[in-house]
């Protein structure tokens, strides 16, 4: 996908570890949001959520966490120290560098403790393939609005299309266009603007 080169070619890219997938083996550590009283403002119950990822010697441990507002305000944006020594920071698509998480000590307990703070089990969270950025947190929660399950593969899951192709296809914007990797705000404001331009366009075949 990366080169467009034809199948059985020489690889593009070159790595100096095989890394592998080990967030699923270890359960420990999980939160689950909890019902709280909500205020009159239902816009405040509503937020989009983007993590990026690096390579530890655990698996894939969480190295930035985003969450925007439905106005694409950021309201909460931060590095993460992953627990494991980090063997590939995953730039290319992270955007994390080690420069970025050289001072931080935010820890996974520290940002779930600051989750749980601003969201309820009725805050509605919005996000790309989510499954995947609540296992890095460890968090549990079961309100949630998926774009790759909103806007869905035409061959149907596992398949998934992209969020850079969602955002090209349906809103005409280029994302992921920045060589030094993805931006998890730009990530999780386009998360929102599909998601509010899908109630959009269901408005308007209801009329």
């Amino acid at each position: 996908m990366c080169c467009s080169a034809s199948e059985g070619s020489v690889g593009c890219q070159v790595a100096k570890q095989h890394m592998q997938e080990g967030r699923k083996e270890n359960l420990d550590g999980f939160a689950r949001t909890l019902e709280k009283e909500l205020s009159g403002d239902a816009h405040e119950h509503i937020y989009a959520l983007y993590c990026e990822m690096s390579y530890t010697t655990y698996g894939l441990e969480l190295t930035q966490v985003t969450v925007v507002d439905t106005d694409m305000q950021v309201v909460y944006d931060t590095f993460v120290k992953p627990e494991n020594k980090i063997v590939d920071y995953n730039t290319r698509f992270s955007g994390v560098t080690e420069a970025d998480l050289a001072d931080t000590s935010i820890t996974l307990r520290d940002v779930q403790a600051v989750l749980l703070s601003m969201f309820s089990t009725d805050t509605i969270l919005i996000g790309h393939s989510l499954e995947s950025d609540l296992l890095a947190l460890k968090v549990i929660h079961s309100t949630v609005v998926d774009t790759a399950v909103l806007f869905p593969h035409r061959l149907g899951l596992p398949y998934k299309r992209s969020l850079r192709n969602l955002m090209a296809d349906y809103l005409r914007q280029i994302i992921q266009d920045n060589v030094d990797g993805h931006s998890s705000s730009e990530n999780a404001s386009a998360c929102m603007h599909l998601v509010i331009w899908k109630i959009r366009e269901d408005a308007k075949t209801k009329r």
